[in-house]
C-alpha cells in the first residue's frame, strides 16, 4: 500500500513537472494527506475529461458502424437470396424445356429464399442487439457501481464538509472571543496607559515640589548658618566681655587687698613708734 501511494505521488509530482503547473508537493511539505489525495484525484479526472471527451461521439459512431454492417449484410443476403434459384424453379424449368416460358421460369425467385434471408437478417439484427443490449447492460452496472462509489465518496465529502464546517464554526468562535479578548486587553491598555500618564503628571508635580522644597530647605540650612554664627559671635562678644568684666574686678579686688595690706601694716608701724617715743 505505501509503494504504491509513493509510486502515485511520484507519478503525480512528475506530471505536475512535465506539464509546467505548481505541484502541490513542492510547498515546504506543509501538505497533509487529504489535500494531495484530492490532488490526484482532480488530475486524475481532468485526464478522463481529456481522455473520455469523444467517448461518445466514438460510442455512437460505433454503433452506426455496427448497424451500417448489418444492413450491408442483411441486403447482401436478400440479393444473393434473390439472385439464386430455387429448387422447385430448377425442377420446372427442366421439365418445360424448350417452352416460351422457360426464361422466365429459370430467372424466377422463390418467396421462401427471400424469407430466409430476412429471417437470418433478423435473427442476426436480433444477436446485434442482444450484445448491445448486453453491452449497454454492462455499461449500466458500471455506472451504478461508478455511481456507488460516487454517492460514498460524496457521502464522505459531506461529511468532512460537515466536519470543516464544525471546525470553522467553532474557529469563528475562538476568533470571536479572542477578537474581544484583544479587544478588553487594549481597552484595559488604554486605561493602563491614561493611568500612567496621570501617575506621570503626579510625579513631575511631586518633583517640582521636591525641588522647590530642596531649595527651601538649602535656604534655611543657609539662613540657620548665618544665624548660628551670629549667635555664636554674640555669644563670643558676651564671653569676651565677661571675661574683661572679670579680669577688671579680679584686678580690682587686687588693688583693694593690696591698699588693705598696706593699711595695716601703717597702723601696726605707728604704735610702735609711740611705743619707742614714749620710753625715750
Amino acid at each position: 500500500m505505501s509503494g504504491s501511494t509513493a509510486t502515485a505521488s511520484v507519478t503525480y509530482a512528475s506530471a505536475y513537472s512535465t506539464s509546467g503547473a505548481s505541484s502541490p508537493f513542492n510547498n515546504g511539505g506543509a501538505i497533509t494527506l487529504n489535500t494531495w489525495q484530492d490532488a490526484i484525484c482532480k488530475r486524475w479526472e481532468e485526464r478522463d475529461r481529456h481522455e473520455r471527451a469523444f467517448d461518445d461521439m466514438i460510442q455512437q459512431y460505433q454503433k452506426l458502424a455496427r448497424h451500417a454492417a448489418m444492413l450491408k449484410e442483411r441486403n447482401t443476403s436478400l440479393l444473393q437470396a434473390a439472385s439464386a434459384p430455387t429448387p422447385a424453379a430448377v425442377a420446372s424449368s427442366a421439365s418445360a424445356a424448350g417452352t416460351a416460358s422457360a426464361p422466365a421460369a429459370t430467372t424466377g425467385v422463390g418467396p421462401n429464399a427471400v424469407q430466409e434471408a430476412y429471417v437470418r437478417s433478423l435473427e442476426a439484427q436480433l444477436s446485434s442487439m442482444r450484445d448491445e443490449l448486453a453491452e449497454l447492460y454492462k455499461t449500466q452496472s458500471q455506472n451504478a457501481q461508478r455511481l456507488l462509489v460516487l454517492n460514498e465518496t460524496l457521502r464522505e465529502r459531506q461529511d468532512v464538509g460537515k466536519a470543516s464546517d464544525d471546525e470553522l464554526r467553532a474557529l469563528r468562535g475562538e476568533q470571536e472571543r479572542l477578537q474581544r479578548a484583544a479587544q478588553d486587553a487594549r481597552e484595559a491598555l488604554g486605561e493602563k496607559d491614561r493611568t500612567i500618564q496621570i501617575l506621570q503628571d503626579e510625579l513631575n508635580t511631586l518633583s517640582l515640589e521636591l525641588s522647590q522644597i530642596e531649595l527651601r530647605n538649602d535656604e534655611l540650612k543657609r539662613d540657620n548658618a548665618s544665624l548660628l554664627q551670629r549667635w555664636l559671635d554674640r555669644m563670643n562678644a558676651e564671653a569676651d566681655k565677661m571675661n574683661d568684666a572679670n579680669t577688671y574686678l579680679e584686678q580690682v579686688k587686687a588693688t583693694r587687698t593690696k591698699d588693705s595690706s598696706t593699711d595695716s601694716s601703717t597702723s601696726q608701724s605707728k604704735p610702735a613708734t609711740l611705743s619707742a617715743s614714749a620710753a625715750s
